[in-house]
């Protein structure tokens, strides 16, 4: 499997507002790098075929963590993130989200 880059941001409009850029912007280059926008309204199956097929995720950290929590399931893919980037880390630990 291809390496993987996580980017986590707060919410799931900053994801797609970053999704949509960054896959025109990668598009263009045309350097074959597929982006996947990986939020809570998407399926199991389909989040980890999305997950499979793409070097970029973008995703919350409520979905990055219940992903993760079944990392056995999905080893290799999980084990295939070479870089995570948090986006408004500082909003990780607030107790009003």
């Amino acid at each position: 499997s291809c390496r993987k880059i996580v980017y986590i941001a707060p919410s799931k409009a900053l994801c797609e507002e970053r999704y949509e850029d960054w896959s025109r912007r990668l598009s263009d280059l045309r350097l074959g790098i597929r982006t996947a926008m990986v939020t809570g309204d998407a399926e199991p199956g389909d989040t980890f075929r999305d997950i499979a097929s793409s070097h970029l995720i973008l995703t919350t950290p409520e979905k990055w963590d219940s992903l993760t929590r079944r990392w056995t399931e999905n080893f290799v893919l999980i084990a295939s993130v070479k870089l995570i980037l948090v986006d408004e880390v500082h909003l990780l630990g607030d107790p009003s989200r």
